[in-house]
């Protein structure tokens, strides 16, 4: 018998979030306040969202001055792939992060400070977070992004599956451990900030 699995090849860490991210206890679906239910069959596989102030225990390898959260596993080696649903957000940053980045401090989102990023900033701004940062040239807006890691080769590739273009390639050497970053942004639409899902992936199992 052939059973259809999902599993989800990274995860968010909430011991990285900044404290305004909320999870839900399951890491399955998150909500903005108690007034807005958390859905039984989300969209996603398993997404964060900007609420108001949330006390959390304070710990060395959480985020403090940007709205982020880290995913975990992190990566030394090899080849890795995710595929992350931004939905109709507006504000949004998604790619990766070193591990040795300044948490407690605010930085630029670029490479010299350890962020190979893009993201989203209004209707229509797409930008990849270089040094000068650069505007993207988007024709279909994504639903879901595709991020891949080449950490031998250097290569950060961001993949919009709506028409399999690649958005943007970082290309630059990698010298210690790496982690997926994912921003949900501040709020949309003046209120809620839209979620970001890590989408979850399907294999078979062959079942005696």
């Amino acid at each position: 018998m052939k059973n259809i699995v999902k599993f989800a090849p990274v995860t968010f860490d909430p011991n990285t979030a900044q404290s305004n991210l909320i999870f839900s206890e399951s890491l399955t679906c998150v909500r903005y306040s108690s007034r807005i239910p958390v859905p039984e069959n989300p969209p996603v596989s398993l997404c964060v969202r900007y609420s108001s102030k949330t006390p959390v225990p304070e710990t060395p390898e959480r985020c403090v001055n940007r709205v982020c959260v880290l995913g975990t596993p992190g990566f030394s080696s090899g080849r890795h792939c995710w595929t992350v649903d931004v939905g109709q957000g507006q504000d949004w940053y998604i790619g990766v992060a070193r591990e040795s980045i300044q948490r407690k401090s605010t930085v630029f989102l670029e490479p010299a400070e350890g962020f190979w990023v893009i993201g989203r900033t209004g209707r229509d701004s797409y930008w990849a977070q270089t040094a000068s940062r650069s505007r993207l040239t988007v024709k279909q807006p994504p639903q879901t992004v595709t991020v891949e890691v080449d950490y031998g080769k250097g290569k950060v590739a961001f993949v919009n599956d709506t028409d399999r273009t690649v958005m943007h390639m970082f290309k630059d050497k990698f010298t210690e451990k790496i982690f997926p970053y994912f921003s949900p942004g501040l709020y949309q639409e003046g209120a809620l900030s839209c979620p970001l899902g890590i989408c979850g992936h399907s294999i078979s199992l062959l079942m005696d």
